[in-house]
């Protein structure tokens, strides 16, 4: 995959916002990339990390919009909600630059991105295509969150819903929203007093 122009700096560090993230980019500094020293992953996590990093200095909103459409993704937005698209966008650069083809439909990322062989291939293309120069210049997403990088969600909200539910995964490709619990109503009122005896009249 091709990379972001310029010099990059890995930073074998926690997170300084978040030091519990295996990694992270700063919006404002998006050519540093903060990775904890051990990982299980850490071909993968890099791959992930320069996603980010190729999403804030290379693509323009057409080529977001582009790749919402190639993957499924109907809500709007790119950094919102507890499933934000671009984290989709960063690990698909990172399928993209451990395997250009893939036989078979890939494994859910922690995110949950697992696309079919076809949609592998044309993310893949776009992400070269971006890379060109030519066409639209790179233009900075709306409302970038000071860290890029999210808590991934648990693997149950990562999976399409069953039995009507609507997990982040459906939010994220279907644009459902999350049915809302029922207030609780609080202890029921209590039943009212009834009346006493009639109080006598004064003697007129």
């Amino acid at each position: 995959m091709p990379l972001v122009r310029g010099r990059i700096v890995i930073r074998r560090t926690p997170c300084p916002a978040s030091p519990s993230f295996a990694g992270c980019v700063f919006t404002s500094r998006p050519r540093v990339i903060y990775l904890v020293p051990h990982l299980s992953e850490p071909r993968r996590l890099l791959y992930h990390e320069l996603g980010h990093t190729f999403d804030l200095l290379v693509l323009n909103r057409q080529e977001r919009g582009r790749f919402k459409r190639i993957v499924g993704i109907r809500r709007h937005g790119w950094f919102g909600g507890g499933l934000p698209p671009a984290e989709w966008f960063a690990d698909a650069y990172a399928s993209c630059a451990v395997r250009l083809h893939l036989r078979r439909a890939a494994r859910p990322t922690p995110y949950g991105y697992a696309p079919t062989r076809r949609r592998h291939a044309r993310v893949c293309a776009l992400i070269r295509a971006a890379a060109r120069p030519r066409g639209r210049g790179p233009q900075r997403p709306s409302n970038p969150p000071p860290v890029i990088e999210v808590q991934a969600p648990p693997p149950e909200q990562t999976q399409p819903g069953q039995g009507g539910t609507c997990t982040l995964f459906d939010q994220l490709t279907t644009g459902c929203k999350p049915t809302q619990a029922p207030e609780d109503p609080g202890p029921p009122a209590p039943p009212p007093t009834p009346p006493g005896p009639p109080l006598p009249l004064p003697a007129g």
